[in-house]
């Protein structure tokens, strides 16, 4: 007798298979599912994941879309493993694991409980509400890093977040453009004028402003700083938006939140290879 899901038929992934998941998934396909404990996830997560503990998941596996593909990681392997047979058998498909959990996991981790962050997206959210939220978000993150210019020591430092915000400058223009095209022309004032309208107090990510600067160094001592800096922005700005994107309801805007993800994604990688540039110089 066959059983109704055996721990042969789970496809194990290994942790480079499971980050060029991540990276080309612009729409939303996969879902990352961390089933640790809260405070293990707090310690560090993969950006985008999803908790729900192991000891939880049949009790709230309505939180979890059955349309997706899910990839269940815990610590070591094992715990993952246990949570995609009870997820397949509770008649989940397309289930798989990560090999080895986090501590084979060589990519980048974030730390926090997302409990701890503003709720900046209800479930009701649709399209414009999304496009709308990320102007603002890119102008905070556009305020930061022209501060953050201000507070660096070196030239290549002040280059660095001069090119970090030259690029939400150019983000927050092509939402502003998608959202005109959207919401008829004349519907926001223009460009700049929003920017100086924008009284902004959280940047992507959900993270609030004023205290992000107060924990940075008074002064940069190099670019690599700098680059540590707007990477562990662009993860928290790539795990905010995905997982803000299984809060909603609209199927445009989880679509939108999903580009918008792997936008900041993206420019995470472009990052990681300047700064391996630097590391390979020295």
């Amino acid at each position: 007798m066959k059983l109704p899901c055996a721990a042969d038929e789970i496809t194990t992934l290994a942790p480079d298979k499971v980050e060029a998941i991540l990276d080309k998934d612009k729409k939303g396909e996969f879902l990352l599912l961390d089933v640790r404990q809260p405070e293990e996830y707090a310690d560090g997560h993969i950006p985008g994941a999803m908790l729900i503990p192991l000891g939880e998941l049949e009790a709230r596996q309505d939180e979890l879309e059955r349309g997706k593909k899910i990839i269940t990681y815990c610590r070591s392997g094992h715990r993952s493993m246990a949570a995609a047979i009870a997820l397949c058998g509770l008649g989940f498909k397309d289930v798989h694991h990560l090999e080895g959990g986090i501590v084979n996991w060589r990519y980048e981790t974030i730390g926090g409980l997302s409990e701890a962050r503003p709720e900046l997206v209800t479930e009701a959210a649709d399209v414009k509400d999304i496009l709308m939220l990320a102007i603002k978000l890119e102008k905070g993150s556009w305020d930061f890093y022209v501060a953050a210019k201000e507070k660096a020591a070196s030239t290549q430092a002040k280059e660095k977040f001069q090119m970090l915000a030259d690029a939400e400058n150019g983000h927050m223009r092509r939402l502003w453009e998608r959202a005109i095209t959207l919401l008829g022309k004349g519907a926001l004032p223009p460009l700049e004028k929003l920017k100086q309208e924008l009284k902004v107090a959280h940047m992507e990510g959900g993270i609030e402003i004023s205290p992000a600067l107060a924990k940075m160094a008074e002064k940069f001592s190099d670019e690599m700083q700098a680059l540590e800096i707007a990477l562990e922005k662009e993860y928290m700005s790539y795990d905010f938006y995905k997982r803000t994107s299984a809060l909603v309801g609209d199927p445009s805007a989880k679509t939108l939140l999903h580009e918008l993800a792997l936008e900041e994604r993206n420019h995470a990688d472009i990052l990681l290879r300047r700064l391996s540039e630097i590391v390979r110089q020295r």
